[in-house]
């Protein structure tokens, strides 16, 4: 998702999890002049219309097959196009995208696609192109009528790829077994459409590529290339490996195991696979030596089958998986909800929980994930969940072992009707949970937790049994969280024996119309400043003015979500000292801080709820 981005105020540690991916180039626009665009034909608009930066103008021409074609010049690696339709807020275009390197033949990159309702550019993105001079859209009319009708196309990639001799061309499991056992740094390894099935596991063992000359599994044509029956894929004790656009439709096995491997990316797969009862994890990354892998922009869903549909595990014993990064990926359709077992990403487990992971899970959307009650389950520390929309999803995101965890920008929605649904959970020490958007939940939506074990205040006093407990909550800080329209705000200590210990509740805004909006179950030392509370029962303890102030805070709709208006009394409300609480919900900047998550401003956006246009495969 191309958003801008402003630099965050972010610790050493987070930064080394949050360096960019080795080996994936940004891409940039092209400046392509009026005189290489040529067409089919056209009705007077001509072709190079498109290109003049001027959406008054366009190309058209009328009839199924008619063409746009683009010359790069030289040859580039292309990665997406953007297009901008004439009418297209009112009727959507079909068309395909083609590329060439010498303008005569042509490879169909991205077939049938379909605009969006919307008159703006919007970006259409297919596996990359390593090289190609000419790119050609093949137009097939519109809903409305039989013309195509675009009024700028833009043409995004970077420098084209070194030409390599080591491409590999598959069609069969025996052929793909070959290819992966003879891979070196450099090789790519193309699967045909079809069918790919094993008894057992495709591995890939003990291959070490480069940054700049990965080993690279992938399929000819997205989500045609399908590994089915008893197959799966296995990278063990290996190095920069990308795999990408396959299908998993599996049965019986994990469809991806990462094994004390590194810097592998898994991307822009599709995750469905076909379950007969099997206690599995779909993606798996463990072992030892396991670091700096990526998963991002593929597509998880339809999963009903014990364990998590992501497990980062480490080595089950003194190592965790590190530094990897889970992104821009759907996961939906998890479910029906289990009491165990059946977490949407689980981020380690019980018996690494006091190692940590410095994961990062960002800008994935979450659609009715109910398998398990914690649909996010963080069993280790120092990882940051930030910046994914959550949908009705049943369950809580939920810091349930290990310490040091920030969870911020996160967009918890709920429907008001489904049950179950809920927000934030912690248990552990030192945790950060800031600038998180909640709304319309039926559960419980901030939980600071009472524990059933007091492993102390640097979590030293403990045996290996006292691991899966619910360990005390010490130092949690719960700042600048929004909660409207739920059934419950913020509460603490609701189960189990030990209070929290030592911990803030700073500067929240909690807009509900039944239940005690922020509720102590126990009696703790907590420190609460700054909050607000509105249209229910305030608190079920004596709390001041100024640690939780009754006024309405004048919240106003802006694109589905309640924010702050103008003449809110939360504007320049915040108290304390949060300076990690450098930005808003939205990523605008903060200066004299507002109560809540969000920051009354006027400036653009940089953070919203995600749709699924945002994520999964087919996303920019």
């Amino acid at each position: 998702m191309h958003m801008a981005r402003r630099q965050l105020v972010i610790g050493s540690s987070l930064l080394l999890g949050l360096a960019p991916f080795p080996g994936f180039a940004a891409d940039e626009r092209f400046s392509i002049p009026p005189t290489s665009v040529t067409a089919s034909s056209d009705d007077g608009n001509i072709p190079a219309h498109t290109v003049d930066g001027d959406l008054t103008t366009r190309w058209s021409a009328e009839g199924d097959g008619q063409w746009l074609q683009l010359d790069l010049g030289t040859p580039k690696k292309v990665a997406f196009v953007k297009i901008a339709f004439l009418n297209g807020a009112s009727r959507t275009f079909t068309f395909d995208i083609q590329t060439s390197t010498d303008g005569t033949t042509f490879s169909t990159v991205r077939s049938k696609a379909t605009s969006s309702l919307t008159g703006s550019l919007q970006t259409f993105d297919f596996p990359d192109v390593g090289s190609a001079r000419y790119v050609r859209l093949v137009g097939y009319g519109n809903t409305s009528n039989a013309w195509n009708s675009y009024l700028e196309v833009e043409v995004h990639g970077s420098a084209a790829e070194a030409p390599s001799g080591n491409i590999v061309n598959v069609s069969t499991a025996a052929q793909l077994t070959t290819a992966l056992a003879s891979a070196t740094a450099g090789t790519t390894i193309v699967l045909a459409d079809g069918t790919y099935t094993n008894s057992g596991a495709f591995v890939l063992k003990g291959k070490n590529a480069t940054a700049s000359s990965p080993i690279t599994l992938k399929a000819a044509n997205r989500g045609k290339a399908i590994i089915s029956g008893g197959a799966s894929l296995q990278v063990r004790n290996s190095s920069h490996v990308v795999i990408s656009g396959l299908k998993f439709t599996n049965t019986g096995n994990s469809a991806i195991v990462l094994d004390g491997s590194n810097n592998i990316r898994v991307t822009r797969n599709t995750f469905a696979l076909i379950e007969d009862g099997t206690q599995i994890k779909w993606l798996l990354l463990k072992g030892s030596g396991s670091h700096h892998n990526r998963i991002d922009h593929n597509d998880f869903g339809g999963k009903s089958n014990l364990d998590p549909v992501i497990a980062l595990d480490g080595n089950y014993s003194t190592q965790m998986t590190q530094y990897d990064v889970i992104e821009y990926n759907y996961f939906h359709d998890v479910g029906p909800r289990l009491a165990n077992g059946l977490e949407t990403i689980r981020l380690g487990l019980s018996a690494v929980s006091l190692l940590d992971a410095y994961a990062t899970v960002q800008y994935n959307l979450f659609e009715n994930c109910d398998g398990d009650p914690e649909f996010i389950s963080i069993k280790s520390g120092h990882n940051t969940i930030r910046y994914n929309t959550i949908i009705t999803s049943q369950g809580q995101l939920t810091a349930r072992h290990g310490n040091n965890n920030s969870i911020y920008g996160n967009f918890i929605l709920g429907d008001g009707s489904k049950s179950g649904v809920g927000g934030i959970r912690l248990y552990g020490t030192d945790h950060k949970v800031y600038n998180n958007y909640l709304a319309k939940l039926t559960d419980d939506a901030l939980l600071l937790d009472g524990g059933d074990f007091d492993g102390g205040p640097t979590s030293s006093n403990h045996a290996a049994s006292d691991l899966s407990k619910h360990w005390r909550v010490y130092r949690a800080e719960v700042v600048n969280n929004t909660v409207v329209d739920s059934t419950a705000g913020l509460l603490i200590g609701r189960k189990y024996t030990y209070a929290p210990v030592d911990s803030k509740v700073a500067n929240n805004l909690i807009r509900n119309t039944t239940g005690t909006l922020y509720n102590e179950f126990k009696t703790s030392n907590t420190l609460f400043q700054g909050n607000i509370g509105y249209g229910s029962a305030l608190s079920n303890k004596s709390r001041t003015s100024s640690e939780i102030r009754n006024v309405n805070p004048s919240l106003t709709a802006v694109n589905g979500l309640q924010k702050l208006s103008s003449t809110s009394q939360a504007i320049n409300a915040a108290t304390g000292a949060y300076t990690y609480v450098a930005e808003d919900m939205d990523g605008q900047l903060r200066a004299a801080n507002d109560v809540g998550a969000d920051e009354y401003s006027t400036d653009p956006i940089d953070h919203a709820p995600l749709s699924s246009a945002d994520v999964g495969p087919n996303a920019p």
